[in-house]
């Protein structure tokens, strides 16, 4: 026969996940909108991934994609305009590699250019 021992094991505080919601709560409105644009966003990938799995045809999805591409730019362009604000309420000028580093983020976030077929 034998002996069943429960054991309790504690987590150490600093292992604990700290819940982010009273974080939320607590932010200025301009993050709490970007939040609340991104959990959009989140919703519609999880839509195209339901769509995907009940074998929706490829248009609807492909407009789904398309429409959580531009909310995602969108963001993208938001990120940017509040670091913007944020540098010219502060009165400081950019250094030269900061500035680099965000023409290329908006590179890298400019959609692709549209191939026109003849």
């Amino acid at each position: 026969m034998g002996v069943f021992v429960r054991i309790s094991i504690r987590r150490p505080k600093r292992m604990i996940k700290k819940s982010l919601v009273h974080d939320v709560d607590t932010l200025p409105q301009d993050r709490k909108a970007m939040l609340n644009r991104l959990k959009r966003v989140e919703g519609q990938l999880r839509g195209i991934q339901r769509m995907i799995i009940e074998g929706e045809q490829c248009q609807p999805i492909l407009v789904q994609l398309s429409a959580a591409r531009r909310a995602m730019q969108q963001a993208c362009v938001e990120v940017v305009k509040g670091y913007m604000k944020r540098c010219i309420a502060e009165g400081s000028t950019a250094p030269e590699e900061e500035m680099e580093k965000l023409v290329r983020a908006l590179v890298d976030m400019a959609p692709p250019p549209s191939e026109e077929t003849p």
